[in-house]
């Protein structure tokens, strides 16, 4: 960013007209570019640097992303013009989900479904493209929402532990005793949209839930670095390590990011502290030094103990 930031009313460097006007820019050089993701005759694709598709099999993490990010630029006054939510809306439903067992698959390509496999990660990504469907007025957002809602509600939602189970086969048999961070993560991000685009207060409770596990008993316990994964009874695993990308070993510093983001975006809708503190919803680079650890740690005045 060449031009430097100019001064605010309220001194808060997000609200720089400077800084809000780089990242709309960036955000719309972006969806010009990934315009090309609409496949030539079905599906999106994945583009290389170039913008030209890569080959193999598309994803439920492609398509859910697409669908959730070209939503969300349409509700902020980009027109979808690619027709990328309409083709998402529409893989989604036809293509990776399960008419069998139910759910929805992992990887499709022309010929069917590549890989089965049913993960939790790629269920709440499938939440939050719907939520972000109804919000930007898609006429099939209603069936995909409550149709993967049922499923999580199903599959994926551990009552006791108040988290999500990770992993499945296809036929809904469980592979592994894998819990993880990740997942529920992404679960709080989609819940919290589907809560605002329906306003039933279940997706509210279960993101809370998540959250007091995650922000308000493993954080303080960790010196506010959240390991990464768990053992079938929700135990800090310190020995696992799977996939370098996806899942290394320790602790993953982005995804605390992405709960503090969580946290901070959404201060309205938890209301004041659930853990004492008096102080209520104070800017993220304003808040008390005192209150609870959240207000310490995360500087947002909603979890953690003592």
């Amino acid at each position: 960013m060449r031009d430097p930031l100019a001064a605010t009313t309220d001194g808060y460097w997000l609200n720089d007209a400077v800084h809000r006007a780089y990242l709309i820019r960036d955000a719309l050089r972006q969806l010009d570019f990934f315009d090309a993701s609409l496949g030539a005759k079905t599906g999106l694709v994945t583009l290389d640097f170039a913008g030209k598709p890569l080959p193999g099999a598309q994803e439920l993490i492609t398509t859910t992303r697409l669908t959730h990010s070209y939503g969300l630029a349409q509700i902020a006054g980009r027109r979808d013009g690619a027709g990328i939510i309409d083709r998402g809306m529409a893989d989604l439903w036809h293509r990776h989900r399960d008419k069998g067992y139910g759910g929805y698959a992992w990887a499709v390509d022309q010929a069917g479904v590549t890989d089965g496999v049913k993960l939790a990660y790629g269920h709440v990504f499938v939440l939050l493209a719907a939520a972000t469907a109804k919000q930007a007025g898609h006429p099939e957002a209603d069936r995909l929402l409550a149709d993967v809602s049922e499923i999580i509600d199903r599959h994926y939602w551990d009552k006791d532990a108040g988290l999500l189970r990770d992993e499945f086969t296809q036929d809904w048999q469980a592979f592994s005793t894998y819990r993880g961070m990740n997942a529920n993560m992404h679960g709080v991000e989609a819940m919290l949209t589907a809560y605002e685009a329906t306003g039933e207060a279940l997706y509210l409770s279960r993101a809370r839930s998540i959250l007091d596990f995650f922000v308000g008993r493993i954080a303080p316990a960790e010196n506010w670095r959240l390991p990464e994964h768990y053992t079938q009874d929700w135990q800090v695993d310190r020995v696992y390590e799977g996939n370098p990308m996806f899942r290394p070993a320790g602790s993953t510093p982005g995804h605390s990011f992405e709960i503090a983001r969580t946290l901070a975006a959404n201060v309205g809708s938890f209301g004041a502290c659930r853990y004492g503190c008096a102080n209520r919803c104070a800017p993220l680079d304003r808040a008390s030094a005192g209150g609870c650890l959240a207000c310490r740690a995360w500087r947002s005045c909603l979890y953690a103990g003592g």
